[in-house]
C-alpha cells in the first residue's frame, strides 16, 4: 500500500502543477498536511473497528469541502476565505482538496485493498485494481470495471467490491488486525513498498526543490491581502 510519505509526495506534485502564483513554502505545508488527513483514520479504527480506509477515505469529505469553498468564493457576497487570505487562500484551498482527493484517497483506491469510498452511507470497500491497454487480438481492454449480465435484464457491475467494515480490515502499523492486539505484534510503518513508490517520492522532492528555488530567485509575491 502507498505510505503516507508517498501520499505527500504526490500531493507536492499536484501543488506544483496547480498552485501557480500561490506556490510557496506555506502553501506546501498546507497541501501536504491535508494530504495526510485520510491516513489519520488509522486512529479512528482503534475506536470504531475496521474504519481505516473508510472514515477519512470517504469521497463525501472532499465533496463537502469543495461545496464549502465554492459557496464561500462564488455564492456569498463576501468571501470569508478571500477576505482573510486573499487569492492565495482560494488557490491553496482548491489545491488542498485536489491533494486530499487524488493523493490522499485516489492512490489507495487503485490498490488491492481498496477504499470504502461512500462510507458511512454505503459501507463497501472498493478496489479499482486492474489493467487497461490495447491488444492486437482483443482491441482496447480494461479490467478495472466489469459489467456482466446479472440476469433479469439487470447488469452486474463489479468494481472490485471487497466487503463492508464488518468483513474487511485494512491493517496498519497502528491497528494491524481486528480486535485487541497480542503482545509483541509486528507493526510495520512503510516508506516505499514498490519501485514506483520510491520514484514518486524522489520526483516529488525534486520538483518541490526546483520550484522553490525558482520562486525564491524571482521573488514572486504572494497575494494574501
Amino acid at each position: 500500500m502507498p505510505s503516507t510519505v508517498v501520499h505527500v509526495a504526490f500531493a507536492l506534485l499536484i501543488a506544483a502543477g496547480v498552485l501557480g502564483s500561490a506556490y510557496d513554502k506555506r502553501a506546501l505545508l498546507v497541501v501536504g498536511a491535508v494530504a495526510i488527513v485520510p491516513d489519520l483514520d488509522v486512529f479512528v479504527s482503534l475506536v470504531v473497528e475496521s474504519t481505516h480506509r473508510a472514515a477519512f477515505h470517504t469521497l463525501f469529505l472532499p465533496l463537502a469541502g469543495a461545496l464549502a469553498v465554492y459557496y464561500d468564493t462564488r455564492v456569498r457576497d463576501t468571501s470569508w476565505l478571500r477576505g482573510h487570505y486573499g487569492s492565495w487562500g482560494v488557490q491553496v484551498a482548491w489545491a488542498s482538496l485536489a491533494g486530499f482527493t487524488f493523493a490522499g484517497i485516489g492512490l489507495d483506491l487503485f490498490t488491492a485493498q481498496g477504499v470504502n469510498v461512500l462510507y458511512p452511507v454505503y459501507d463497501q470497500f472498493v478496489s479499482l485494481d486492474g489493467r487497461a491497454g490495447y491488444s492486437s487480438t482483443q482491441g482496447l481492454f480494461q479490467t478495472f470495471v466489469d459489467v456482466a449480465d446479472g440476469g433479469g435484464n439487470a447488469p452486474s457491475v463489479d468494481v472490485g467490491q471487497r466487503g463492508s467494515t464488518r468483513e474487511v480490515h485494512v491493517g496498519s502499523g497502528v491497528d494491524p488486525s481486528k480486535g485487541k492486539e497480542p503482545a509483541g505484534v509486528k507493526r510495520t510503518f512503510p516508506i516505499a513498498y514498490r519501485g514506483w513508490h520510491l520514484t514518486l517520492i524522489v520526483a516529488g522532492l525534486l520538483v518541490t526543490w526546483v520550484r522553490l528555488r525558482g520562486t525564491e530567485a524571482t521573488g514572486t509575491p504572494t497575494d494574501t491581502e
